[in-house]
């Protein structure tokens, strides 16, 4: 019975060591704080289209009418769809694609189709958005849009 007790306490012991070390100080990557300014940010971006109210295109582009155009994102904290209508240059502003937050920005960054890092801001009645764009290279006559771009949309 000795021997039993004795290899019981070891057995205990040692799942307990394994259990402590399995818990050690390992990060999941999710700052609480980020969780929650990512949920604020994709509720405030996600409540309906957003109509343009102005732009501040990069120095020397090309004079486009964004007059009509709007703007709707769908999804939630973990990213999801937008879509535009009546886009000046779909360069600039695509006609859809996807969203997501970039890791370490408090959801103040957004990547738009996995390559354009968007700074966003949103108020109770407005967002603005800031991003470069790459001038494409194509051959022949093209509109100057590279450089970067400032929105301000309005729900």
């Amino acid at each position: 019975m000795k021997h039993f007790l004795n290899i019981f306490k070891y057995s205990l012991v040692l799942s307990l060591v394994v259990a402590m070390a399995s818990c050690g100080g390992g990060d999941d990557g999710d700052d609480p704080i980020d969780v929650d300014a990512r949920i604020a940010i994709a509720e405030a971006l996600t409540k309906g289209q957003a109509s343009f109210s102005s732009v501040t295109p990069p120095d020397g582009a090309t004079t486009l009418d964004w007059s009509s155009t709007t703007l709707t994102f769908t999804g939630g904290v973990d990213g999801g769809t937008y879509s535009t209508t009546n886009s000046a240059n779909t360069d600039v502003w695509p006609a859809n694609g996807s969203w997501a937050f970039k890791d370490g920005t408090d959801g103040k960054v957004i990547v738009r189709d996995g390559t354009t890092d968007v700074t966003v801001a949103v108020g109770a009645t407005e967002l603005s958005t800031t991003f470069t764009v790459v001038q494409p290279s194509t051959g022949g006559r093209v509109k100057v849009i590279g450089g970067e771009w400032d929105f301000t949309f309005g729900f």
